[in-house]
């Protein structure tokens, strides 16, 4: 048992550290053995969790599509109304791409694989779908102005989202936490209330 929770342990810290190089270097740039040293393990006892590169990669793109699948679930079940769930699912999606590395990680290799591919990563596909669907609903129940075009808003409310990962570390002095939450309330009032 104790062998048990050591290796469990182990395999996080494997997770957690290869989270980190491919959230900030890609795949092709993530180094193996920056991930061994920051585990403080052996190249080969890390091949011992995962035998390659691709699988860990593979392992962190699998946790984020659980993730991703777990946050419109919770967001869709978490408000009451069309405008509550887009604030809920905006503002953990966006909370999670900022401070959960594993979830960062994900984000980035699936995004690096379907720009590689010359595709749009599906995930993004299905948000932009949703986003679409809620704000529709939320036109209709008067929530947010039906002036304003329903894919537009929703490619304004992704591109804040994915944007807040790129900017965070152009400004670290700034309270990562209410930054979204700051970013809502400009955009909230300007969706409400019809463009002059």
């Amino acid at each position: 048992m104790v062998k048990q929770d050591r290796a469990r342990r182990t395999h996080a810290l494997v997770l957690d550290a290869a989270a980190a190089e491919f959230a900030a270097q890609g795949f092709a740039a993530t180094n193996l053995q920056v991930v061994a040293r920051r585990t403080g393990l052996t190249k080969g006892a890390l091949y011992g969790h995962f035998a390659s590169k691709a699988e860990l990669a593979a392992e962190l793109t699998r946790q984020f599509e659980e993730s991703w699948q777990g946050l419109l679930t919770a967001a869709e079940g978490s408000a009451s109304t069309p405008l509550q769930v887009l604030d809920v699912l905006l503002t953990q999606l966006a909370d999670r791409a900022q401070h959960d590395a594993r979830f960062g990680a994900g984000l980035r290799l699936v995004s690096e694989k379907a720009r590689s591919e010359g595709v749009r990563p599906v995930f993004v596909d299905r948000l932009r779908v949703l986003l679409v669907h809620l704000v529709a609903l939320a036109q209709r129940e008067g929530e947010i102005d039906a002036g304003h075009r329903p894919e537009l808003l929703a490619q304004l409310m992704t591109a804040v989202v994915f944007g807040l990962q790129h900017t965070v570390a152009a400004a670290p002095a700034e309270p990562e936490a209410d930054r979204t939450q700051q970013l809502w309330g400009l955009l909230l009032p300007a969706m409400r209330h019809p463009a002059p």
